[in-house]
């Protein structure tokens, strides 16, 4: 059953593989395309989950323990924690020896640990939920940007004051992913000419009335590197705002080795802290993990995603939190949308017990 809900689920996972995807350097390759029962989940607020011993009362593991996390995406700055972590040597540290593999338009985080072929990957909120809702048990244990730099781009001077002005335009978007079908609902966006999002902006860039999907982040860089200066829409603007870049684990996984999620968890926020002053410095060393974006390019992305990492409640709550009630939100919000159709607990989906105490 469970594979069966994988496969199922890879086709809704490809919206957000292309979400992922507006965090690169758009390259010149085709367009990408998508990529035992359930154990009782742990309870998401403090405690550790039921029937497992407590994690160790510090983050340092007793043997060497070797952990595979697999990104979504090719290396790109939203990993610079990561990258930080195992530069620095805060995993050797807790006596981790970690692979980090790097995620891909044919590869799925969410698969690959339900499978058991990885300890720890990468997702969104709304994606581990609606993973969940089709019986695949991940658990996000850590949220590494507060909101998303997703945005809708438009050409600079153009008249686009809200999401409402988008009716009447061509839109390149990942059209199945749930925050392009919010944004349907709730701006009643009935007139919308809906193009797939390739990953690619030839046509946007060739079209001065048609808008885009991208990131803050990096989007207005690559294309100023074409000439065109654009302006946006933040999509958390609109209401919608699930977390993002969340380490993921299997239930499974969670109850059997606290310790080492644990000991994980806390060496990447570690990683983070490091990065928010040495981005200079990181970049270099995601630029060794993917050639494809320029150190230029890391840090200027490097500084500019800054607030979406340590802002909100991270800025009090440390890097990583996740609060109950916006994981009740968006709940909410998929169901009103259409995209989960049970209203099931969601502090079945997210564990904080493992983050660093502040």
């Amino acid at each position: 059953m469970l594979k069966k809900n994988v496969s199922l689920l890879i086709v809704s996972l490809l919206s957000f593989q292309i979400l992922a995807a507006c965090g690169s350097t758009p390259k010149p390759a085709a367009a990408p395309t998508a990529p035992s029962e359930p154990t009782k989940a742990p309870t998401a607020a403090t405690a550790p989950p039921t029937g497992s011993a407590a994690p160790a009362s510090d983050s340092i593991l007793k043997e060497k323990t070797k952990v595979t996390q697999v990104l979504d995406w090719f290396a790109q700055s939203t990993h610079a924690g990561l990258y930080a972590a195992s530069a620095k040597g805060f995993y050797k540290d807790s006596n981790l020896d970690v692979t980090i593999k790097p995620g891909g338009a044919q590869v799925s985080a969410v698969q690959i640990v339900a499978a058991g072929q990885a300890e720890f990957g990468l997702a969104s909120a709304d994606s581990i939920l609606i993973a969940r809702e089709q019986g695949i048990p991940i658990v996000g244990v850590a949220a590494f940007l507060q909101k998303s730099p997703s945005a809708i781009f438009f050409h600079k001077g153009d008249n686009i004051k809200s999401f409402s002005d988008l009716n009447g335009r061509t839109v390149y978007a990942a059209l199945t992913a749930a925050y392009w079908t919010y944004l349907k609902k709730s701006y009643k966006l009935d007139s919308v000419k809906e193009v797939q999002f390739t990953g690619q902006y030839t046509n946007f860039v060739n079209d001065p009335k048609a808008l885009t999907q991208g990131y803050t982040t990096n989007t207005p860089y690559s294309l100023k590197q074409q000439n065109i200066d654009v302006d946006a829409l933040l999509v958390a603007d609109s209401g919608y705002s699930p977390y993002y870049s969340i380490i993921i684990t299997s239930e499974k996984y969670l109850k059997e080795h606290p310790d080492v999620v644990k000991a994980y968890v806390q060496a990447s926020v570690k990683g983070w802290d490091y990065y928010k002053d040495n981005i200079e410095e990181v970049a270099k060393v995601l630029n060794e993990a993917n050639k494809e974006n320029s150190v230029d390019y890391l840090v200027n992305e490097g500084k500019l995603q800054k607030d979406f990492i340590y802002g909100g409640d991270a800025a009090t709550k440390g890097v990583g939190y996740m609060s109950l009630e916006r994981w009740q939100e968006l709940s909410k919000q998929l169901q009103d949308i259409g995209q989960l159709k049970k209203n099931e607990d969601v502090q079945q989906a997210f564990n904080t017990s493992f983050l660093p105490k502040k």
